[in-house]
Formats: structure tokens, sequence, C-alpha cells
């Protein structure tokens, strides 16, 4: 900046000098055309540094906005790297849950693959104890049956043993010989 004006001075002093050295018109019109010519371009420098100081300033206060519009943003930017961050730690926690919760499933479809093989077996053995009890009830009855039959050959051997005590009671005698039913051999109960 100090620079513009000290290249005026120096113009300027050789002007002067040329004024006083006594120059011809013609040479000190020249040297005052060319004092105005450089007057000119002095003002037009002048105006292009107010324009150039302006958008200096401009420029500057941009900067300054911008310096803390970054000084805002990262501030931001580091409580949303926090928030990154737990956010992070929560998707990992959610994650180890996740895998918890399949390693579960696994082991519940395992249980449940288990629990259908022991229903399986169960029903098997339903479908046996069902049977074993309908034999059961068969047997059963035929037991019933066996008993009842034994019964029934105990009350004909209880009635051949009365007949047979009360004809060893009666006298004998001598007409005819009594007809003794055959008796049959007790049966065996069949299993």
């Amino acid at each position: 900046m100090t620079r513009l004006p000290m290249s005026c001075r120096v113009v300027l002093a050789l002007c002067c000098l040329l004024a006083l050295a006594g120059c011809v018109d013609q040479e000190k019109q020249k040297a005052l055309a060319d004092l105005q010519t450089t007057q000119g371009a002095l003002a037009s420098a002048n105006r292009e540094l107010a324009t150039t100081r302006a958008t200096l300033e401009t420029t500057q206060k941009e900067r300054d906005g911008l310096r803390q519009e970054v000084k805002k943003l990262r501030g931001q930017n580091e409580a949303q790297r926090g928030q990154v961050d737990k956010l992070t730690a929560e998707k990992q926690a959610a994650d180890n849950q996740l895998q918890q919760l399949k390693n579960q499933v696994e082991q519940l479809t395992t249980d449940a693959q288990t629990s259908k093989g022991l229903v399986d077996q169960l029903k098997k053995q339903l479908v046996t104890a069902e049977t074993a009890a309908k034999e059961t009830e068969g047997l059963k009855a035929k037991l019933a049956a066996l008993e009842k039959d034994v019964a029934q050959k105990d009350a004909q051997i209880k009635s051949l043993q009365d007949k047979m005590a009360e004809l060893q009671k009666k006298p004998e005698t001598p007409a005819k010989p009594a007809e003794k039913p055959a008796e049959k051999p007790p049966t065996k109960p069949t299993p």
C-alpha cells in the first residue's frame, strides 16, 4: 500500500525537477501531459486500491464469518461424532443381542426337534400302551370267563361230591346197582 503513494511522489518529484530545470515549453507540456496521465493512472490506481481495500475488507469479514461458521461446524461435528460413537456402541450392543437371539432360536429349534422326537416316541408308546390295554381287557375277559368256568366246575364238583357223600350214607341195597354218572376230569384253564 505504501508503494503506490511512494511511486506517485517519485513521479511528482521528476515532474517538478523538469519544470525547475527550465525545460522547453514543449517538453514542459509533454511533462505536464505525462503528469496528467500519471495522475489519471494514479487516480485509477487509487480507485482500484479503494476497490481492492473494500474487497479485502469484505473478504476479511467473510473470512471471519467463515471462521465462526467453521468453529460452529467443528462443534457440531464433535457433537455428531459423539452421537455416531454412541450409535455405533448401541448398534454393536444390538448386534450382540441379535446374535444371542439367533443362538436362542437355534437352541429352541433344536429343543423343538428333540421334543418332536420325544412326542413321536411317546405317541408310539401310547399306541403300544393302548394296544396292551386292549389286550389286557381281552385277557381280563378271558380270565373272567375262565373264572366263571372254574366256578361252574367247582359247583359241579361240589354237587358230585355231595351226591357221592349221600350215596355213601345210604344203605346198600342188593337191588340194582346205581349207575354212577361219569365224572369229567377237571379242565385246566387256558391262558
